[in-house]
């Protein structure tokens, strides 16, 4: 069966032209599960023993991957709706996705659902692309319940849309969110409740509080009770916050602003000396703009995109001349927030006492009040360009995540709301929850930020791994190497077979290139110190006749094995460079090249240049 697809897409330049694709239905698609009786052996990559099946929607697919990573997150099935969807929005997310369907201890299996002649889904009338690709995943839902006994292994599609739950109820399937599928083996594994994003959980509370808290109502399964507990009937984020920060502005009135003028784009980097102070630095304006204080920045972090609005030239000022906290001026601002915004620090979740000077610090630290107190000190470098942000072009938080440590704090068991301190202070605390509070007291972890709401005083993130315990020589590498971004992967193995098989040595047709000279009659002395196993530096001194001396220098000629456009190619242009630290190496080229084929070994013949 053959279809014709076409939408109307906008390119880099801003036309608008008309795509048409051409999609053929087949009928020979596999389920990938050995209970099918249908499925072609081949295809088997689902366990026929496992408790269920998972069948994932896009959200969870981008918003969820440090759960669906976790090693007790197998057999689940990812539609080609969903990778397509993700690809389309998030290139590191679906190469993560990716990536997981790759390894074989996942069983994660695509299924093409939108090549099916059972399960392909046209759009109705009027409906959109999201409500089609959800109805779509509910088809797929309903096929593989239809293909695999419900009694042997269930199948259960994972989604945190409210309505794409109800309306799998509703068609007599089994759906849950995350949350709750997390709770519903907190007994095996606790630790996947902290791996949840904190958006998930905020949904499936607020679904619970705007249902009521009907625990146990008609047509709600047994995971909306379990939400309905937590939810406390009512609670969760559906009572009214008061607003810490402005709402950010649309991004086509983001557009027009900056096309007019009003607005500028840059991106926004934030002092390594003072998180609350950052500059914008946009081609618009002959100078950086400054923003200063946590009300200005508007929830921007560093290397965020933002379009920024210049303040009145009255309110202009200069870049702090005193650190965060110094003096009796934080106390006083302390005070003042205090005063006038104790509804904001409850909800921020730091019990503060008004006569307690450590608290009214800590929240002047946070909240960084109206401009001019503590901030605008005399002893200024004089006033600047000053803005504030009024809306996020890009978000460029970390897929990585942020390392750190949780802020101390007196912790009671089970679920508890802590504050992460990131070691580079240019980023904000993040507000986690987790159930080992008590255990990573101590340690060095890592945490992603999953929002930042107007009504908090902090952005939002989950837990994602424990590096170690703080000050230990091990986890405080791993923390700057993760802080710095360095690839400690292994090479893959289509790295590996761009370099030739060991042993290796020089061809009769190498050695006849009339671009290379012979230079095995000199003596040439390695510059490296002893015990080095990649020699790749080396001198030689000689007399000429006419008395001078030529001095030679040798470098190892990797480029003769690395080609452009290969694999390795491509990943040593990713790890740019071999990074060196006191006690380990990591290479940005496999060993057998450095340190067999192209180290300047004595008695061995190679390729210098």
């Amino acid at each position: 069966m053959h279809l014709n697809n076409s939408y109307l897409k906008k390119t880099k330049k801003g036309k608008v032209v008309k795509v048409v694709k051409e999609r053929y239905l087949r009928d020979d698609i596999w389920s990938g599960s050995p209970l099918d009786p249908e499925c072609d052996p081949a295809s088997h990559k689902l366990s026929a023993t496992a408790a269920h099946y998972l069948l994932i929607d896009t959200n969870v697919a981008l918003h969820q991957l440090d759960f669906l990573e976790h090693a007790a997150v197998t057999d689940v099935v990812v539609c080609t709706t969903v990778l397509e969807e993700v690809q389309h929005k998030n290139m590191s997310a679906y190469q993560r996705l990716r990536s997981a369907c790759a390894a074989p201890a996942k069983r994660f299996f695509v299924f093409a659902n939108e090549h099916h002649r059972d399960t392909h889904v046209t759009a109705a009338e009027g409906e959109s692309p999201n409500d089609r690709n959800d109805r779509a995943l509910r088809v797929a839902t309903k096929w593989y319940s239809e293909r695999i006994p419900q009694d042997k292994v269930p199948v259960i599609l994972l989604t945190n849309d409210v309505a794409n739950r109800s309306a799998a109820l509703a068609d007599g399937l089994r759906a849950m969110g995350v949350m709750t599928y997390c709770r519903a083996l907190r007994k095996d594994n606790p630790e996947l409740q902290d791996l949840v994003a904190a958006a998930a959980e905020d949904e499936e509370q607020d679904a619970a509080a705007a249902a009521g808290c009907s625990h146990g109502a008609d047509g709600a399964s047994a995971a909306d009770d379990d939400v309905a507990a937590v939810g406390s009937c009512g609670g969760g984020r559906a009572a009214k916050r008061k607003k810490l920060y402005g709402e950010h502005l649309p991004l086509a009135e983001l557009m027009a602003g900056i096309k007019s003028g009003r607005f500028h784009q840059g991106t926004l980097r934030v002092s390594r000396f003072n998180p609350f102070e950052g500059w914008v630095g946009s081609e618009s304006v002959d100078t950086d703009i400054l923003l200063s204080g946590r009300v200005d920045m508007n929830r921007a972090i560093d290397g965020d995109v933002v379009a920024v609005e210049l303040l009145p030239e009255g309110q202009w000022r200069g870049p702090s001349a005193k650190l965060p906290g110094a003096g009796d001026g934080g106390k006083k601002a302390g005070k003042a927030v205090a005063e006038r915004d104790a509804e904001a620090e409850a909800e921020a979740e730091v019990e503060v006492d008004t006569d307690d000077e450590q608290g009214l610090d800590e929240v002047a630290e946070i909240f960084q009040v109206a401009p001019g107190e503590h901030f605008n000190d005399s002893a200024g470098t004089g006033k600047q360009p000053t803005g504030r942000v009024v809306g996020i072009i890009k978000r460029n938080w970390r897929t990585r995540g942020y390392c750190g440590s949780l802020k101390p704090q007196r912790v009671r068991g089970g679920a508890a709301n802590v504050l992460f301190v990131p070691v580079e202070r240019r980023y904000p605390m993040i507000r986690i929850q987790t159930r080992q509070a008590d255990t990573l007291m101590d340690k060095r972890i890592v945490v992603v930020i999953d929002g930042w709401d107007a009504d908090s005083a902090y952005p939002r993130g989950h837990y994602v791994r424990t590096l170690g315990v703080i000050g230990d020589k091990d986890t405080e590498t791993e923390v700057i190497l993760i802080e710095n971004d360095i690839n400690t992967n292994p090479f893959t193995p289509a790295v590996h077979d761009c370099v030739p098989p060991l042993p290796w040595s020089v061809s009769p047709a190498d050695l006849a290139d009339p671009n290379r000279a012979d230079l095995r009659h000199l003596v040439v002395a390695s510059v490296d110190p002893p015990g080095c196993k990649d020699i790749d530096d080396a001198l030689h001194v000689r007399q000429l006749p006419n008395g001078n001396y030529e001095l030679g220098v040798h470098i190892a000629d990797v480029t003769h094995f690395l080609k452009p456009g290969t694999a390795m190619d491509i990943e040593a242009a990713q790890r740019a460079t071999t990074v060196y630290l006191v006690q380990r190496r990591i290479d940005m080229l496999p060993k057998p090249l450095t340190e067999d084929i192209c180290s300047l070994r004595c008695d061995f013949l190679n390729y210098p240049t």
